[in-house]
């Protein structure tokens, strides 16, 4: 074997080795992705009460919004810093109810999966979402897995399940697992 082959053969073996990385790490970049969604989806239902409480009670309503171009003017000039305060204050409640609003129409849709046209795990799985994180009457997980009829890692699990759903509802295509 020549010199030029054995160039052309390591070359091979390089472009190969290289590629393998590649496709490793954009596979772990997709599993991060996913793995991120998912837990977003967790958190925002974790935090759905008090999303929902902010909304209600803030002192700002959606109406009194405030364009993010006004913002960025505040930021720019000086001297009005004291109203970039009361402006981010607008700012949030008009991004808290957005995604407020946002979750109450995909928990709706995934109550109507459930319950219309899903299994009875899929109905179960409703009122473990709804008992823990929606519904005015909290729930902890021994009570719901003593009300169901189950152990608490069946729960788990059903919130593990649920919250795949209810991501893929919530951040469209984006919210598949792409494994």
């Amino acid at each position: 074997m020549n010199q030029e082959e054995i160039i052309k053969l390591a070359a091979e073996a390089g472009a190969k080795a290289a590629m393998e990385t590649l496709d490793r790490e954009r596979q772990r970049d997709r599993q991060e992705m996913a793995d991120r969604r998912l837990w977003n989806t967790k958190l925002l239902l974790k935090n759905y009460r008090s999303f929902v409480a902010h909304v209600a009670k803030a002192v700002f309503t959606v109406d009194d919004y405030v364009p993010l171009e006004e913002i960025w003017t505040d930021l720019m000039m000086p001297g009005r810093d004291s109203t970039l305060f009361v402006e981010s204050i607008k700012q949030s409640v008009a991004r808290t109810a957005t995604i407020v609003k946002h979750m109450e129409a995909m928990m709706d849709l995934y109550k109507v999966y459930c319950t219309t046209i899903g299994t009875a795990e899929d109905e179960r799985r409703w009122r473990i979402i709804n008992g823990l994180y929606i519904s005015d009457e909290r729930k902890s997980v021994k009570e719901l897995a003593q009300a169901e009829g189950v152990v608490e890692r069946t729960i788990y699990k059903d919130i593990d399940i649920a919250c795949e759903r209810i991501a893929a509802l919530m951040f469209g295509v984006d919210g598949l697992k792409r494994r």
